[in-house]
């Protein structure tokens, strides 16, 4: 089989388990899907996909041919780094990820200061919590707050984003012990472990929320009490520390690329200037020099 769009059909019927998903992935409609899937299945004589009760799964043709499909594309997906690594000028574009709370108090300004230092430069910057792949080449540089970032990435650690405990001091005046609440994050594992170890061990938890910004912001209105990020806490005037805990490392700030891209001026350029950019804010994140 030599059509890279047959290995594409095949790859997309793996991921998505159906025609409707493995057409989205494929950026045409269902029925486009189940016409080159028999035209497929005609080529080998044999199906390479057959419908089940769990989705659409790969026979063990399929199966011999995704083996080869997944080398194809880790190949055009190397390719594509490799022609984008060799634009060697600071000009081209630039796809940048940062979490949406940095971006907003640390970072925004400063991309924007950069593109206009380098208008050469076009930034595509995505705001979101999910961890991209640079090997997917879903984005070129990546500031990453992770203890456990992929090994094989290139770049910077810089500091530890730090945390502490936080309220609105009339929340704590007004609020009766036995009727105040602990508003936390419903995606980063059990919030008792950090709780007994709080200023309030015994207050329950009365609000989840998933923004981290919003959490904050929660807090800051009177609504209860927060482990919260220095770096964000300080933003709201409102807010407050309770107790007399330091500040505690939670995760670094990495600033990362593809190894591929390591000598690519434009991408070398953006990350010395992300670099100094945050290294010049430590003391906003609640880290001593």
């Amino acid at each position: 089989m030599e059509n890279w769009d047959d290995y594409r059909l095949i790859l997309a019927l793996h991921r998505g388990k159906s025609l409707r998903h493995a057409a989205a992935q494929l950026a045409v409609n269902h029925t486009t899907v189940s016409r080159r899937l028999v035209a497929l299945d005609n080529k080998f004589g044999a199906p390479v996909a057959e419908a089940t009760p769990k989705g659409f799964q790969l026979t063990p043709l399929g199966e011999a041919l995704l083996g080869v499909a997944l080398e194809m594309e880790a190949l055009v997906k190397h390719n594509q780094r490799i022609e984008r690594a060799m634009q060697l000028d600071l000009s081209g574009a630039i796809r940048v990820s940062v979490p949406p709370a940095l971006l907003q108090y640390a970072l925004l300004d400063e991309l924007c200061a950069f593109q206009q230092l380098h208008p050469g430069i076009a930034l595509n910057i995505s705001s979101n919590y999910q961890a991209v792949d640079l090997d997917d080449c879903e984005a070129d540089v990546v500031v990453r707050v992770s203890n456990t970032p992929s090994e094989h990435l290139v770049g910077h650690r810089l500091f530890p984003i730090t945390v502490n405990y936080y309220a609105n001091p009339r929340y704590l005046a007004e609020t009766p012990p036995d009727k105040r609440r602990w508003i936390v994050d419903p995606n980063t594992g059990d919030p008792a472990q950090w709780i007994q170890h709080s200023p309030f061990p015994d207050v329950p938890v009365g609000l989840t929320i998933d923004d981290l910004v919003l959490r904050h912001q929660a807090a800051a209105n009177g609504f209860g009490l927060i482990r919260g990020a220095h770096y964000i806490a300080t933003q709201f005037a409102e807010l407050t520390v309770v107790g007399d805990q330091p500040n505690a490392p939670l995760m670094d700030i990495w600033v990362l690329t593809h190894p591929d891209y390591r000598d690519v001026a434009r991408i070398k350029t953006l990350m010395a200037y992300l670099t100094d950019c945050l290294r010049s804010k430590k003391s906003q994140f609640g880290e001593s020099d």
